[in-house]
């Protein structure tokens, strides 16, 4: 073999060899990150079926800016989002099924987000058994190393026809 080639399957073999640590560490650190971040998700789906208010906020950031289903258009700040969620806890007595199923994570950095489908269940207060499911999506930021909810959005589809919500599908 000529050495011009030698020389240039060696130089490519070094910096094959330079650069994939590097490539592998980062694929290490994303599936570090997605791992922690579905833990955090199933936590908070556990705090959501046991009603744990505190559990629940502890997925958000202080500034949490969220799109929910219900009224207003936007709840900005933890306060807002956790008198939402005393609300939603108040609207159904005994036992909540909250299952978070088909959960996407992607991560770059400090930065990832999250979405699923969730199927929500319970007896409302009037005894009526709610089921729906909910499409969620969460933009997560690494604070102080603990992934954090900055943003979400819960929404059903809806009939744009009748003005209305359609919660009778299911995936």
């Amino acid at each position: 073999m000529p050495v011009g080639i030698v020389r240039s399957r060696i130089l490519a073999l070094a910096l094959l060899a330079a650069f994939a640590p590097r490539a592998n560490a980062g694929e290490k650190e994303m599936s570090v990150a997605e791992t922690q971040i579905r833990q955090r998700v199933e936590d908070y789906a556990k705090a959501i079926r046991a009603r744990d208010l505190d559990g629940v906020m502890s997925l958000y950031a202080a500034n949490i800016v969220s799109f929910d289903v219900n009224p207003p258009l936007r709840y900005a700040g933890a306060d807002n989002k956790r008198r939402a969620w005393q609300a939603f806890f108040a609207t159904y007595t005994g036992a909540i099924t909250y299952d978070v199923r088909e959960l996407d994570v992607t991560t770059d950095g400090e930065l990832a987000v999250a979405h699923s489908l969730n199927h929500v269940k319970g007896t409302l207060a009037n005894g009526h058994v709610a089921e729906l499911w909910v499409r969620w999506t969460a933009c997560l930021r690494r604070i102080d190393g603990v992934w954090r909810v900055v943003h979400d959005h819960a929404s059903v589809p809806a009939d744009l026809a009748h003005g209305r919500a359609v919660v009778n599908l299911a995936p």
